[in-house]
């Protein structure tokens, strides 16, 4: 914890910078915070696709696998075969489990940075608060420094979801992840009804 605290006193001095560029506070505090979040959606994105890069075998085997068995039990159920469909329906649930999990460990990588920033607008920012013009259940009539981070920080998250392909060596993990996809697509039922049905 002591160590968590002097992190965020070195980084201080570096954070408080951008809420100092106007002379405005309002607009210094909402210009700060913007930048701090689109640094958090930055240094998230990265930490998340370094994620998806290092795991992507495993993520693409567990998807490999899930459509695998949903396949299967798609056909399985097209022939009446109640037994297979069965036990296919139940291994493919089985992956999708496992390739959820895997998958959750990239969006909690994304979101890496946001408690260290949250953690320094406490010391800077805990009795700062803003009038709302009407009332939100939860929140109040006021909004404090969480829910205008979070705010900003959705929004600089779909920024980022826009630009990163145009961001260093982004677009280089990007390839990296999609050329790990499984060739083998997911079947719906309509996949697998003769078009000839239709001309009864």
């Amino acid at each position: 914890m002591e160590l968590f605290n002097e992190l965020l006193i070195k980084l201080d001095s570096v954070l408080i910078f951008f809420y100092r560029v106007t002379d405005n506070p309002v607009a210094g505090f909402f210009l700060g915070t913007f930048i701090l979040c689109l640094a958090c959606a930055i240094i998230g994105g990265y930490a998340a696709l370094g994620f998806s890069v290092i795991n992507r075998k495993h993520i693409g085997k567990l998807y490999s696998e899930t459509v695998s068995m949903h396949n299967l039990s798609v056909k399985a159920i097209t022939v009446k075969d109640k037994i297979n469909y069965n036990n296919c329906n139940k291994l493919a649930n089985e992956a999708f489990g496992r390739y959820f999990f895997a998958q959750f460990g990239e969006g909690a990588s994304a979101l890496l940075p946001v408690p260290f920033a949250l953690a320094w607008m406490q010391l800077r920012f805990q009795e700062v608060s803003f009038p709302l013009p009407f009332t939100i259940p939860g929140i109040g009539e006021t909004a404090s420094y969480p829910f205008i981070f979070i705010f900003l920080y959705i929004l600089c998250r779909i920024l980022f979801r826009k630009i990163r392909n145009k961001l260093p060596f982004a677009n280089r993990m990007i390839q990296k992840i999609l050329a790990n996809d499984t060739s083998e697509k997911m079947l719906s039922f309509s996949d697998l009804i003769k078009p000839n049905q239709y001309n009864h």
